[in-house]
């Protein structure tokens, strides 16, 4: 008997993981023998297909749910599928069209912008987008403004060099004149430009005393905004949008406890924005170029995604890694298509920072 080369058999047994992967998310019905045999094109006879899916299967590949039922993906199916499709990542040309046609209007806070984003990721693919903000106490501050309302009132209006905007009202004990606002914000943009919101505050207390003696008085003003100045800028920095998508999918997710685990963590956000923020600090550390990144399953590093994958890419401003982006739905995703998007995306979001950067030099 002709014995194969150890390459033609290694070939064999992935364009046939492949093809039972691509059509498992395709119908998300189990692959027979018999269904490989008439379906698949592959000119392989039914014996060599039942040798290899039984290697398939030991090797971790696959797995038979019932021992009379076809075989299924195992999550370390899936991680092969989406390596091999790391190179062939497609986008319809409809579908940048459409992208593009939402981002052409100007968006000028970034807030506003990642919360469209994650609409927009939401509805091209059908899953849960998600987009992390930079972190806002390591943002940079641009400008720090005291705006008067009227009698003891004035709104305070913070500017980051990433684009995030906060305002807040602040109620005082006395009525400030228009030239205490005015020599106050000259004295706080003199302080803050240009300075981390996490040190912001300690730059300024530590040189209150520098002001002239007839404007003391607004050092409880200048105290209560810095005071104020971190609060404002931890809001929840995690934007999910469509988790209804998931809910109106839930057979693709398995059991019923499963997608419940799922809903449980995308509404308490945290530890979902934690794995972000590590992706984050590990795209900073190492300084790698962007790229899409899939993880299957438990390789999220949470249980509760154990029946998900989730799609992300992480974005920059400048030469820093600022944030990430993505797309968080059923194994059964179509990975080619949520890869090619995320990607797009993720440029789409550090051109618009690019562009305000330009915009503000002019």
């Amino acid at each position: 008997m002709r014995q194969l080369k150890p390459e033609v058999v290694q070939e064999r047994k992935r364009h046939l993981l492949q093809w039972i992967v691509h059509y498992y998310i395709k119908t998300s019905k189990p692959v027979s023998s018999g269904l490989i045999a008439e379906e698949s094109g592959l000119d392989l006879s039914s014996a060599t297909i039942r040798s290899i899916l039984q290697e398939l299967e030991e090797d971790g590949y696959l797995i038979q749910p019932h021992s009379s039922s076809g075989r299924e993906p195992s999550d370390k199916g899936y991680r092969f599928f989406v390596d091999y499709l790391s190179g062939v990542q497609r986008l319809a040309a409809t579908e940048k069209d459409s992208i593009e046609e939402q981002y052409r209007r100007r968006i000028g806070e970034l807030d506003t912008l990642l919360v469209e984003t994650s609409r927009l990721l939401s509805s091209v693919s059908h899953g849960a987008g998600i987009v992390l903000s930079p972190q806002a106490k390591r943002q940079t501050l641009k400008r720090l403004e005291l705006v008067a309302l009227g009698g003891r009132n004035v709104l305070g209006v913070m500017v980051t060099e990433e684009g995030l905007v906060r305002h807040w009202p602040i109620q005082l004990t006395f009525a400030p004149t228009a030239r205490q606002l005015t020599l106050l914000n000259n004295f706080l943009n003199e302080q803050v430009k240009g300075v981390p919101i996490e040190k912001a505050q300690a730059q300024v207390l530590a040189n209150l005393g520098a002001m002239e003696r007839e404007f003391q008085a607004l050092a409880e003003l200048a105290g209560e905004l810095m005071k104020d100045l971190g609060r404002v800028a931890s809001p929840d920095s995690l934007y999910i949008d469509g988790a209804d998508n998931i809910l109106s999918q839930a057979e693709q997710f398995g059991d019923l406890k499963d997608v419940q685990s799922l809903m449980r963590v995308i509404g308490e956000k945290e530890r979902l924005a934690e794995i972000l923020e590590r992706e984050v600090r590990d795209a900073d550390e190492t300084n790698l170029p962007a790229r899409v990144r899939v993880r299957i399953g438990e390789e999220a590093g949470l249980p509760e995604l154990k029946a998900a994958s989730l799609v992300t890419h992480v974005y920059r401003h400048g030469d820093r890694v600022v944030g990430v982006l993505g797309i968080l739905g059923s194994k059964r995703m179509e990975y080619s298509r949520m890869m090619g998007l995320v990607d797009y995306v993720g440029r789409l979001v550090e051109g618009r920072l690019q562009e305000w950067d330009q915009e503000d030099e002019r």
